[in-house]
């Protein structure tokens, strides 16, 4: 009897599960929210553009991709972030952005990137220069491919890396 698709996954999961060591100490680094679906490079249909500004499917998060960097912000969110530094004269934390070689941070800006006309349907991706943005059901994603530095956004909680 052949097995589905599913099925077939669940036994790979299940054997790969197994194959893993338990972990004598906690894991001190952060949990990796809403990347589940979101490798270290998304495995999606990509459009190659100069500069994108989109926002997801559910109009929640909205972003800015260019050969320069990559940023999102978001309307809704379940987490709070941290304080803002003292010399953030404007808007903290409204999302996170990662700048040519920089590693990702909370934005601190008098602008939004919200409010775009253009949708990037789950399960798709653009790529300008070394920045890739994918958004999935789960999260946004974003990085420069060059370094790795980037960043997961979602309503539930996000993960800069």
């Amino acid at each position: 009897m052949a097995l589905g698709r599913g099925w077939a996954a669940v036994l790979l999961m299940l054997a790969l599960g197994a194959c893993t060591a338990p972990r004598d100490t906690p894991d001190p680094s952060p949990p990796t929210p809403a990347s589940a679906g979101l490798g270290d490079a998304p495995a999606m249909p990509t459009a190659t553009v100069t500069e994108a500004n989109f926002v997801s499917p559910s109009g929640n998060i909205g972003c800015y991709v260019d050969k320069d960097g990559a940023r999102c912000d978001i309307v809704k969110k379940a987490w709070k972030p941290p304080p803002a530094p003292t010399d953030c004269e404007l808007d903290w934390a409204g999302g996170i952005s990662v700048y040519q070689a920089e590693e990702a941070a909370f934005t601190c800006a008098g602008d939004t990137v919200l409010g775009a006309k253009e949708t990037l349907k789950y399960g798709d991706a653009v790529r300008a220069g070394d920045f890739m943005c994918g958004s999935d059901r789960k999260a946004m994603r974003c990085m420069n491919t060059a370094t790795g530095h980037g960043f997961t956004l979602s309503v539930e909680q996000y993960n800069m890396f």
